[in-house]
């Protein structure tokens, strides 16, 4: 089904210039947080490895302040535009970014549920019908009435049969989408998505089969009610023995001590224990064998690893959600570089601090920690996507 995806030329358009006061007057929902991670920023991680697509375009509110604070994905050819004052002229803006060859696929930016499979199915139902929009839709199972708007009461009830629930993602070619939309706007009319200025314009519009789940984030129970998030938990060890030195890196904090770590990299047993315990809760093999002792690695520090493996588990459309570290040492004694650590943490691994344990403890004397030859970390993680 994939296999002629990387020839096609797509744009995405992500729609997320509204502000959603519906959902709550404080902050657009595109910006509501579900463990940690907000609901663009769901929506765009399943836009990572479709190779189909070169680049991502997301109109913006004219005033939005949240978009520079979110995590953006990797890999990812990611360019913003101010958006109008309908979804009809933000996606007018963003077609000006886009090649006019391009195939574009428009989504809703607060539709984070839909499958990557049904992303790639939609470019290949596309490519191979004569249709000038495909749109994925919901037949109506509910009964349907006209009603008086003003009164509530119903003036007429309506064959359900006859009508499909529109949702997105939907594709069309650039340039019939642009002359659509323009078209609409010359004479006024305001289409409520992109396949129905693509009818009004005279263009054809096919419906294929779309899946409850795909809900359009509207009210805060859309979130409350549907949203399930898969969560693991990974759990990682490092040691290492100790040499003369200066200093130890504990989270990336240099910490006064007359010994420092006898490490290929530079030995931070806390970020390395994460590490081993992210790649642990995604079932992939451990630390050494993704970082091993050769010179690509030599000195490398361990925010440095944690970024490389950060990326992994975003691949896999997980995030790094709570971390609770135990470090055990003789010395030195770490309670007034906790708060250091835990700060220096946070910023690397993107948490808030109350989401980042951190416990030292001996060993009580024994063994090559109680003989102060060495120290070392395990720490439990919780990821959720």
């Amino acid at each position: 089904m994939k296999s002629n995806q990387n020839n096609k030329k797509i744009s995405l358009i992500l729609a997320a210039a509204g502000l959603g006061t519906r959902f709550s007057p404080e902050m657009p929902k595109q910006y509501f947080k579900i463990d940690n991670q907000t609901i663009l920023e769901k929506t765009l991680n399943i836009f990572t490895n479709i190779s189909a697509i070169k680049k991502i375009v997301i109109p913006l509110h004219k005033n939005d302040k949240e978009f520079k604070k979110i995590d953006l994905p990797d890999g990812l050819n990611i360019v913003t535009v101010t958006g109008g004052e309908t979804r009809a002229e933000s996606v007018l803006h963003a077609l000006k970014l886009v090649d006019k060859e391009d195939y574009v696929i428009v989504h809703d930016a607060v539709r984070p549920f839909i499958d990557q499979k049904d992303i790639h199915l939609l470019i290949d139902e596309f490519e191979n019908q004569n249709e000038d929009c495909l749109v994925y839709g919901l037949p109506v199972y509910e009964s349907l009435k006209n009603i008086n708007r003003e009164t509530l009461f119903v003036e007429k009830s309506v064959d359900r049969n006859d009508f499909y629930l529109a949702q997105t993602p939907q594709i069309t070619k650039a340039k019939s989408l642009e002359s659509s939309l323009e078209i609409c706007l010359k004479e006024n009319y305001i289409p409520s998505d992109e396949s129905e200025a693509i009818e009004h314009s005279g263009g054809t519009v096919r419906f294929i089969p779309g899946k409850r789940k795909n809900i359009k984030v509207t009210v805060a129970e859309d979130v409350m009610n549907f949203y399930k998030p898969e969560e693991k938990v990974g759990l990682g060890f490092d040691s290492h023995r100790f040499k003369e030195g200066e200093y130890l890196i504990l989270g990336g904090v240099k910490v006064p001590f007359n010994k420092s770590f006898d490490a290929h990299s530079d030995g931070d047993i806390i970020l390395h224990s994460i590490v081993d315990a992210m790649l642990g809760s995604i079932g992939d093999r451990d630390i050494g064998e993704h970082f091993p002792n050769t010179s690509e690695w030599k000195d490398a520090e361990g925010s440095k690893l944690f970024e490389i493996t950060n990326n992994l588990l975003a691949k896999k459309g997980f995030k790094l959600i709570q971390v609770d570290i135990v470090v055990i040492l003789e010395e030195p004694k770490l309670n007034q570089y906790k708060a250091k650590i835990i700060k220096n943490l946070s910023q690397i691994l993107k948490l808030n601090e109350e989401n980042i344990g951190l416990k030292a403890k001996t060993s009580e004397k024994m063994g090559f920690i109680g003989n102060n030859d060495g120290a070392a970390a395990q720490t439990i993680i919780k990821i959720s996507k």
